[in-house]
């Protein structure tokens, strides 16, 4: 049975993504603040979305992405897959190798240096995602994981 974890590249990218998302929706919140002494209780209502999105992001960026990663990985055997992934409770799903139909990968531009490699495996009524693979175990499991021909 193969060991396969989810790559720490990528987690600074979306903690860059995140927190960039974060600022322009403060800064947008920020901006109607003018506007807002009009209408009574709206300045109130927006320092409370500023704070509220702040703490979610940076919540989002230095607590939950770092546990989320660090326990997601795959056990890839000749009989089955398994996926343990999840932050506070930690999700297991199983899937035989025989009910695989068909995969599909899927690689974005620089997945070298972003770790933005994923392969979707679907099988008889479900399905199941692998994230945020290395380019080597990426290219690994899209071989590995074929579908049996004929």
């Amino acid at each position: 049975m193969r060991r396969y974890f989810a790559d720490k590249t990528c987690i600074n990218l979306i903690r860059l993504v995140l927190l960039l998302v974060t600022a322009l929706l403060d800064a947008l919140a920020y901006y109607f603040i003018p506007v807002a002494p009009y209408l009574s209780a709206l300045p109130i209502v927006l320092w409370v979305v500023i704070v509220t999105v702040t703490v979610a992001g940076l919540f989002a960026a230095m607590v939950y992405l770092p546990l989320y990663f660090r326990h997601t990985c795959y056990y890839v055997s000749p009989e089955q897959v398994v996926k343990h992934s999840g932050c506070f409770f930690v999700r297991t799903q199983t899937l035989r190798r025989s009910a695989i139909q068909y995969t599909t990968s899927i690689s974005t531009p620089f997945s070298k240096i972003t770790g933005l490699n994923f392969i979707l495996l679907s099988a008889f009524g479900g399905s199941m995602l692998l994230l945020f693979l290395s380019k080597r175990d990426y290219e690994q499991l899209r071989t590995a994981l074929q579908p049996p021909r004929g």
